[in-house]
Parts: C-alpha cells; sequence; structure tokens
C-alpha cells in the first residue's frame, strides 16, 4: 500500500462524508485510469483508488476499517500457499470475478494502440468462521480453483514462447468496424478479435493451454485470519487472484468472512456475553462458580450476596483477544427457582416467609436476617 491507509488513498479527511467520497473517487479514477495517464505506476494507483473505495463507501466496512485499523483489516495479505494436499479446511466457498467497473467512467469506448499486458482479474472467496475462531483468531487451509501461467509456454501462449505482431490489426490492437444505417455507413474502432487487443499473436499456438498463455489450477492456500474479525470483514490475498499477461501482475484474492452464531456466547463490540444460572439461595448468600471461556478455560467467578436476575458481571480481558487491551466476558445472571424440593428445603423456605412476614412493613433488617439464618442452615 502506497498511503499509510485507505483515507490518504483518497486524499480526504477521517470523517469525510459519503458524498465526499464519492466525489474524491470520481476524480482520482479519471485521473489515474490507465487508459488517460501513462505515468509509471499509474495502473497500481488505480488499483490502489479502487481498493480504498470498495472499503470507505460501504458504512459496515469502514466502521470494522476505522475500528480495526489498515494493518489488520489486510493482514492477509502476507499468506502463502501451503504445502500437502488440497484438504478444505472447513470452508465453504463462493468464487467470483470482481465486475470491470471502468465502462461507468469511461462510457466504454474503443482503446487506442493496443491494450498492453493487462492484470489479472481479483477473485472473491466467501467463508465462514466460528466465533471462537474470530475472538481468538485462526490459521485455515482452503482450496482456491484460478489461472495461472501455462508452465509449457511460460504464459506466452506459443509453444516457441515468441509471439508475431498480428496481422489482422497490424500491432495496434484495434480493428475496424463497419455499420449499415439508414443514415449511411458509421465506421468504428473495436478491440482486435485476433489478439484480443494485445497487438500480438503466438508464433505458434501452445497446445496445452491453447494459445491462452492461462491453465486453470487448483492450489491449496493457508489464510491467516486475525483476531477480532467481523462479519462483512474481507482479507486480501496479494496475487492469489487470475493469471495476468505476461509481465502483468496477477490479480488478488478477497476473503468475505462470515461468523456464524454460537449456542454459548454472544458478541458485544469486543466483548463477549454469556450466562449462569444460580439458585435463589446461592444468590442471596453469595456463591463462587466457575465458568467456561471462548477458548474452553475455566474462569472462577464471585457472585457477591445479594445478587439480582438479569445483572451482568464482568470478567476483565476475556472477550474479544485483538492488538492492544482485550475485551472482557460479560455473565449474565440467571436466578432458577426449583420446580421440586425437598423436605428440608420445604421448612427453610418457609421460615424465610415466616420472617418476611414478621417484619413486614420495615425498610431494613430483612435481608441481613435472611442472609444469616440460611447460612446458619447450611453448616
Amino acid at each position: 500500500m502506497g498511503a499509510n491507509n485507505y483515507y490518504d488513498v483518497l486524499n480526504i479527511p477521517k470523517n469525510a462524508t459519503e458524498q465526499e467520497i464519492k466525489k474524491a473517487y470520481r476524480t482520482l479514477t479519471k485521473k489515474y485510469h490507465p487508459d488517460v495517464c501513462k505515468d509509471e505506476g499509474a495502473e497500481d494507483k488505480f488499483k490502489e483508488i479502487n481498493e480504498a473505495y470498495s472499503v470507505l463507501s460501504d458504512s459496515q466496512k469502514r466502521a470494522q476499517y476505522d475500528h480495526m485499523g489498515h494493518d489488520t483489516f489486510t493482514s492477509a495479505s502476507k499468506g502463502q500457499y501451503s504445502g500437502g494436499g488440497f484438504g478444505g479446511g472447513g470452508f465453504t466457498a463462493d468464487f467470483g470475478g470482481f465486475g470491470d467497473i471502468f465502462d461507468a467512467f469511461f462510457g466504454g469506448g474503443p482503446r487506442r494502440g493496443p491494450r498492453g499486458p493487462q492484470p489479472g482479474a481479483d477473485l472473491l472467496m466467501r467463508v465462514q468462521i466460528s466465533l471462537r475462531d474470530a475472538v481468538l483468531g485462526s490459521s485455515r487451509d482452503a482450496d482456491v480453483m484460478h489461472t495461472e501461467p501455462c508452465q509449457e509456454c511460460d504464459g506466452t501462449g506459443s509453444k516457441t514462447k515468441k509471439t508475431r505482431v498480428c496481422p489482422r490489426c497490424g500491432g495496434n490492437g484495434q480493428e475496424k468496424r463497419e455499420n449499415r444505417t439508414p443514415f449511411g455507413n458509421f465506421v468504428s474502432m473495436v478491440t482486435c478479435s485476433m489478439c484480443s487487443g494485445r497487438g500480438k499473436i503466438p508464433e505458434e499456438v501452445c497446445k496445452s493451454c491453447n494459445g491462452s498463455g492461462h491453465t486453470r489450477v487448483k492450489r491449496t492456500i493457508t489464510v491467516n485470519i486475525p483476531a477480532g474479525v467481523e462479519s462483512g470483514m474481507r482479507l486480501r490475498m496479494d496475487g492469489y487472484g487470475e493469471a495476468g499477461d505476461p509481465g502483468a501482475p496477477n490479480g488478488d484474492l478477497f476473503i468475505e468472512v462470515e461468523v456464524l452464531p454460537d449456542n454459548n456466547f454472544r458478541r458485544i463490540g469486543d466483548n463477549l456475553e454469556t450466562s449462569v444460572e444460580i439458585s435463589a439461595a446461592r444468590a442471596a448468600v453469595g456463591s463462587k462458580v466457575d465458568i467456561k471461556t471462548i477458548d474452553d478455560r475455566d474462569v472462577e467467578l464471585k457472585i457477591p450476596a445479594g445478587v439480582q436476575h438479569g445483572i451482568a458481571l464482568k470478567i476483565p480481558g476475556e472477550g474479544v483477544r485483538r492488538r492492544g487491551r482485550p475485551g472482557d466476558l460479560l455473565v449474565r445472571i440467571k436466578i432458577v427457582i426449583p420446580k421440586h424440593i425437598t423436605e428440608e428445603e420445604r421448612e427453610l423456605y418457609s421460615r424465610i416467609v415466616e420472617i418476611e412476614s414478621n417484619k413486614k412493613g420495615k425498610k431494613h433488617g430483612f435481608f441481613s436476617d435472611v442472609v444469616g439464618k440460611v447460612k446458619d442452615s447450611m453448616k
């Protein structure tokens, strides 16, 4: 990334409005579009601008980006192929190419001259992970189907690894097309159908790739999921998209994360929430219980005397792990009244009711007496 963050890429402040983001994006794409700007690095800059806009124009992704930070938001960019077989690693994937947005601003008009080496298309992969993996971070293997340069011809599409000038367009990548209309004949320039705008064709067609220069292969990659990732967030793996033309970079692989719900925990920002059931007696006199954390450890929680139903007690540092201070684990208290009790329990409860009746109308003193008598009965 050439700039420190996506706001620097679009040259806008962090509190920019949706209209300001869109205006900056339109201005920069027109300035750095490869068909307009021939400066070195313009194509990479254009790609960078689109990447920044795809995040900042989406309110949910922008909030996640502001919260997580640039480095964490794109932390999967250093992933590498893993060795071994083609195990799926528990992922469900959906691949599809990113749409070309050039026509939205430039009308899809004919190109002038050969189009030159084109970078590979980006790929989008959707994966589902557990809340535990989202909280703690994880590393998984996933299968990716994409194109790579043909090994037989080194991506040239030619058996001899040499190319020649396209005879149809003369090397300029375009050909004339004449359309007859009631108003006369109109001539337009379109991308050459023989060389697809490259201006060159294989000297001898490679049989392995049929002259395309690419082959479709299945690879297993290792995806590093950072701690604290949220649903809808996209991780990027540089160069793991479709293969580009010879001399051009590959596209990138974007991994969109969906965090599945958990039966025992609920995420609230950087905090997690769970619940514990206790009896009315434990709520009255206080107690200690073991709470299972998201990573399957038992942590002791002290329940104060007189705790009320629905109150959340906090266990610091047992929430979402991320850089800096981790979140907390909130334990929601649920006081459960037993449906069936023993004769001894019935006597104790009856005694409490009797004490309540004797002290009816008094504002203070009841709770401490109840606590003392329950403690005595439990000795």
